[in-house]
């Protein structure tokens, strides 16, 4: 079952990494472009701003699912490494469920917050300030599925360093 699940996240992952370097790609452009206009000619309009700060926010939560999925976000880990490997593990599954519940909680208030920026408009880009929103509750619901892939590895590490003690007594 796990093997599955991560095949599935392995290509989720695929195409995360796909959206982030075409957005970021455009978003260099769009910077570039600001940036030329400003200094060059002076002049400078306000949807370019926008667009660079929309799409790095997307970026960051899409980004934020990859280092779950890779235990790479900023930690201290001091402390942890010095546990043995199944108090480690039961540690990092219980870390990563109550990180599962606060984003759960998370899930929640960033879908009220898309609803009610519905009716707002973006002052450059004249686009409804739900789609900016949205990132959130898209960014979250990709955490949360990342780490249940963390926790069921765990539990897997945790099954499998049992039956060595089994074998090894």
């Amino acid at each position: 079952m796990i093997k599955a699940y991560s095949k599935f996240l392995d290509k989720l992952e695929t195409v995360e990494k796909i959206f982030l370097g075409i957005t970021v790609a455009i978003m260099v452009i769009v910077m570039i472009y600001q940036v030329i206009l400003r200094y060059c000619f002076a002049s400078a309009n306000s949807w370019s701003e926008e667009l660079a700060r929309y799409i790095f926010i997307y970026d960051v939560m899409i980004a934020a699912a990859i280092a779950t999925r890779k235990n790479a976000h900023l930690q201290v880990d001091f402390l942890i490494n010095l546990l043995k490997p199944k108090v480690k593990c039961l540690f990092t599954i219980g870390a990563t469920i109550a990180g599962i519940v606060f984003l759960g909680f998370l899930f929640k208030y960033s879908l009220t917050l898309c609803q009610t920026a519905a009716s707002n408009i973006s002052a450059g880009l004249k686009i409804s300030m739900s789609v900016f929103y949205a990132c959130m509750p898209i960014g979250v619901v990709l955490m949360i599925l990342t780490s249940i892939e963390v926790v069921l590895k765990n539990i897997a590490q945790i099954q499998a360093l049992n039956k060595e003690e089994v074998s090894g007594k």
